[in-house]
């Protein structure tokens, strides 16, 4: 893409840049997608997959995924951030959906697990959703599927009732299994540094 396209479409404002990509603008798509936000989603990808090994093609995978139906998620966006931090909170999400249905490691609603919190301003709290990722990727290393898997779900807002009924268990071992996953949660955080 050409230095003088880039400045046009650093010039424009989000509506004018959404409206482009509403039209399927393919200059516009290429700008948004693999230049004003190459590197977010490069962070993000390998903040999630641990390797930047297929970049390009899980960049091309969301950019089908949020072009799907005409554009219906892109049409959803109401202004209330900027598109910057819109998009990074989409990526965020697809991108951890998509690890996690890869690894098939527990069987959880995703919605639960990648909703994001907003601030008080009604903006997204991007540090909130990347602290977050660090920990459910910290909860994926866990060594006992039973013990992340209840511990997730009571991240989830499970009650311990209702995991020991999924699980196939009684409540006391729900607890325990959670007691043993924060023991060695802690100690994988603190190899990271957290």
């Amino acid at each position: 893409m050409y230095d003088r396209r880039i400045a046009y479409f650093d010039s424009l404002p989000d509506r004018e840049l959404v409206g482009l990509l509403l039209a399927n603008d393919q200059e516009a798509v290429e700008y948004v997608f693999f230049h004003r936000c190459n590197a977010m989603f490069a962070h993000i990808i390998h903040s999630v997959f641990q390797s930047q090994g297929k970049k390009e093609e899980l960049i091309t995978e969301f950019y089908l995924y949020l072009c799907e139906n005409d554009w219906n998620r892109l049409r959803k966006f109401e202004f209330k951030s900027s598109l910057n931090t819109w998009l990074t909170v989409i990526a965020v999400r697809f991108f951890k959906k998509k690890r996690i249905n890869q690894t098939k490691l527990v069987v959880v609603e995703p919605q639960l697990i990648v909703e994001t919190q907003k601030n008080e301003a009604d903006e997204y709290d991007i540090m909130n959703e990347m602290t977050r990722l660090e920990l459910y990727k910290a909860i994926d290393r866990l060594s006992k599927p039973r013990e992340r898997y209840a511990l997730l779900a009571e991240l989830t807002g499970k009650s311990a009732d209702d995991i020991a009924e999924e699980m196939g268990c009684t409540v006391s071992a729900v607890y325990n299994l959670t007691k043993k996953a924060r023991m060695e949660l802690r100690t994988l955080l603190k190899e990271k540094g957290i």
